[in-house]
This record gives structure tokens, C-alpha cells and sequence, in this order.
């Protein structure tokens, strides 16, 4: 008898230790995929930063266009973290910067001297459109920044809308 009572309690142990680790497997479930859910919307933010901050650069751009005379070729003079840059951007005669080629090459050029960070180091693929004459920066989490070469507008899509 106390052979089968010692036995039900090693069971009863068993039993207990595989209810508490299938408890611990569901709650790291319920944390892991919070965790991922939640890096998803930080990398659908971090373009929607990006966007914002093309949008300031490319006022900034325009506005150093109008003070400089309208010139084909507007010197920027960055100041990125330690180093001091200065780029030629190819500028469209309604104030907006182009890329040097149009293609992808030219595209992700753009994207280099406007935000200082090669857009491979972001995250980002860069395409080029060329029935629309667009260059489009896309996070490989879905959401694309658009930059219509022919009118200078930059529109930022969703991976199901545009804003």
C-alpha cells in the first residue's frame, strides 16, 4: 500500500510540474507574440519617422533652392552626426531635388543624400517606376514612401491605404 501511495505521489509531482510548464509555455506564447506584434508597429513607425523627416528635408531643400537664385545645381551642406557632408543635388525646376540616374541606382543615391543613411542600412528597398517617374523607398514590413519625380510629391503608403 505504501508502494502505490508513493507511486500516486510521484505521479501527482509529474502531473503538477507538466500543468506548471505548459502554464509557463502558454504565458511566453502570450508574450512572444506581443513582442513581435509590437515590433511590426515600431518598424511601421520608424518609416512613418522617415517620411516625416524626407517631408522636413525637402522643405529645407527648396527653401535653400529659392535663397540660392533658383539653381540647377543646389550645394547642401549637411551636418550628419560627426562628419560634414556636402552633396550637389540635381534639382527640378520647380524646386524639388531628382535623383542623378532614373532608376533604382539614382533612386537610392537620393535617398543617400537626402537622409544621410543609405536606405539598405534602414531597411529599406528602394524601386524605380519608370511609366510614373516615381522612386519608391518600401520597409520590408509593408509601408512604401512614394516620391513623384515629375510634381515633387512624397506620399506615404500603408500596407492597405494611402495617407
Amino acid at each position: 500500500m505504501a508502494q502505490l501511495r508513493g507511486a500516486d505521489d510521484s505521479l501527482m509531482s509529474v502531473y503538477r510540474q507538466l500543468i506548471a510548464l505548459l502554464l509557463l509555455l502558454l504565458l511566453l506564447g502570450i508574450i512572444g507574440v506581443r513582442y513581435f506584434n509590437g515590433l511590426q508597429q515600431v518598424a511601421d513607425n520608424s518609416l512613418q519617422v522617415e517620411y516625416n523627416r524626407v517631408l522636413n528635408v525637402l522643405a529645407m531643400v527648396r527653401s535653400q533652392w529659392l535663397n540660392q537664385g533658383k539653381p540647377v545645381t543646389l550645394l547642401a551642406d549637411w551636418q550628419l552626426s560627426d562628419s560634414h557632408q556636402q552633396d550637389a543635388l540635381l534639382m527640378d525646376k520647380g524646386g524639388w531635388p531628382l535623383p542623378p540616374t532614373f532608376d533604382a541606382s539614382g533612386c537610392q543615391q537620393l535617398w543617400q543624400q537626402l537622409s544621410g543613411a543609405s536606405a539598405t542600412q534602414v531597411g529599406i528597398v528602394v524601386r524605380y517606376q519608370v511609366d510614373a517617374q516615381v522612386c519608391d523607398y518600401q520597409s520590408s514590413s509593408g509601408p512604401s514612401i512614394r516620391y513623384q519625380l515629375r510634381d515633387g510629391k512624397v506620399i506615404f503608403l500603408t500596407a492597405k491605404a494611402e495617407h
